[in-house]
């Protein structure tokens, strides 16, 4: 339960983090080539398309953690040396669902804001 709150609470810092560390890492590799002149000339990078490209990565971190899992190692002393003892694999939910339901409160505050605000055209009608 722990995990998952922390998942929650830190999920949102993190994406923000990851997501802009991707578009980053995008326009230094494709700086001197015409499709991403033509694409940066188009897209309006906002706070919350890094929050949707780190939320993507984080997903994708919780996916892996959910069925690969982790193993942890002991190191232990006896009279024939020092060996380690590895356990099970430990399949873990917690993360993927705490940053499933990050993102849902996120969408749902934007949404909402955008609401009062009066965003973009058409909002107010769905």
């Amino acid at each position: 339960m722990r995990t998952f709150f922390l998942y929650l609470l830190y999920a949102p810092l993190w994406s923000i983090f990851f997501g802009f560390l991707a578009w980053l890492i995008l326009a230094m590799l494709f700086r001197g080539t015409e499709l991403f002149r033509g694409t940066a000339a188009r897209r309006r990078i906002s706070p919350y398309g890094f929050l949707r490209a780190g939320y993507a990565i984080l997903a994708i971190a919780g996916l892996f953690l959910f069925t690969v899992g982790t193993r942890t190692s002991s190191r232990v002393e006896g009279p024939d040396g020092v060996h380690f003892v590895t356990g099970s694999r430990d399949h873990q939910v917690a993360p993927l669902l705490g940053t499933a339901v990050s993102f849902a409160i996120v969408w749902l505050v934007r949404r909402e804001w955008l609401r009062r605000r009066g965003g973009p055209r058409g909002f107010d009608e769905d």
